[in-house]
């Protein structure tokens, strides 16, 4: 048995390790840790071992984590390339997860490329390489990809289809974690179709997984939520409420960007609420820590917010240029919906004021 002995100097990393098995856990480690570079020289040592010229399963799962490691640092073609001929052996050799792995993770890939029709069409390969071993907890993280593709294409009634069939995988798989985050993938998604008695339902749900998980960073997003959905059918108090019982149970919270995101809540619940003032003070010391941190995507909506103040109080010229500025950060940010949405509301009020 080879002894690991790893040991790291500056940028360079030194092992006495030879065996390719050996060397391809190493290397996943280190992918687990996020550091791709170290991670990258095991699995080059890995792909010239001798178990890795006799092993062709071995070598092909050394070259799904050499295309995990492209992916992570943005080389797309390189990626597809290895996830390619991994996924080559891993079908002559009858190894249909790892196969079912690599189309998924292309699928992934092509995703965030914006490339939806071939994410969802490796999605569809990938499902059915999984359902022939029947692996649930599998099948579930590639419909969680092809539902979040649904989503991200308009198709959102298809998209929570398919999040409740994954949900029922990881509930299958028993994985209690992920249920939670799929039961928030369908309440949001919910939220876009304006659903919001399913969606609060939803959250609530996903509210429970992580309150029972200890998942601090899920109850967030769920109390964050479920205040928005409250907000949006014109129930103010009990969205402030919500938005209460979060700050007691986050007191000082861990991140600057939910804190920044519930006070823009508060600014909100204050506006429908007819507190101007309030929603004023607030929403500008929130444009303020948006700004110091550097949320420039938060910073907009928070434009946006105050410029709706402003135009149900009559300050109209104040209303056109925050959503002016609004408009501009969305258009640099590339949201088109919120961009679209800043530009009507700039065109309504400048009617309004005759300007």
């Amino acid at each position: 048995m080879n002894t690991l002995k790893t040991k790291i100097a500056g940028d360079e990393i030194y092992t006495g390790v030879r065996d390719g098995f050996a060397l391809l856990e190493l290397a996943r480690g280190w992918l687990q840790q996020g550091n791709a570079v170290v991670a990258s020289e095991l699995l080059g040592s890995a792909i010239n071992s001798r178990e890795a010229d006799r092993d062709q399963d071995l070598r092909a799962r050394i070259l799904k984590e050499i295309g995990r490691v492209e992916m992570m640092q943005s080389n797309w073609e390189k990626s597809d390339a290895y996830y390619l001929e991994a996924q080559r052996v891993f079908i002559g050799n009858e190894n249909y997860q790892g196969a079912a792995e690599c189309s998924r993770n292309r699928a992934n890939m092509f995703f965030q490329k914006g490339r939806y029709a071939l994410a969802s069409e490796l999605c569809e390969q990938a499902l059915e390489w999984a359902s022939i071993i029947n692996n649930f907890e599998l099948r579930a993280t590639i419909l969680n990809t092809l539902g979040a593709v649904k989503s991200a294409t308009g198709d959102l009634k298809e998209s929570i289809k398919i999040f409740k069939l994954c949900l029922a995988d990881f509930q299958c798989a028993g994985n209690k974690i992920r249920q939670g985050y799929v039961l928030l993938n369908i309440g949001l998604t919910q939220t876009e179709l304006a659903d919001y008695p399913q969606a609060i339902a939803s959250l609530n749900e996903a509210l429970a997984v992580a309150l029972e998980e200890k998942d601090l960073s899920l109850v967030e997003i769920c109390y964050q939520n479920i205040s928005k959905c409250y907000l949006e059918q014109g129930e103010a108090h009990l969205a402030k409420a919500v938005l209460d019982t979060a700050r007691k149970i986050f007191p000082g919270l861990n991140s600057k960007a939910l804190e920044t995101e519930l006070d823009l809540i508060e600014g909100k619940i204050h506006r429908v609420l007819g507190n101007y003032n309030k929603a004023e003070k607030v929403l500008e010391n929130t444009y303020q820590m948006a700004i110091e941190h550097k949320m420039t995507s938060l910073a907009a909506d928070i434009l946006y917010e105050q410029a709706l103040v402003a135009d149900e109080k009559g300050d109209y010229r104040i209303a056109v240029s925050k959503l002016e500025k609004a408009a501009a950060q969305f258009k640099q940010l590339e949201v088109k919906k919120a961009y679209q949405e800043a530009l009507q509301t700039l065109e309504a009020v400048r009617k309004k004021a005759g300007i």
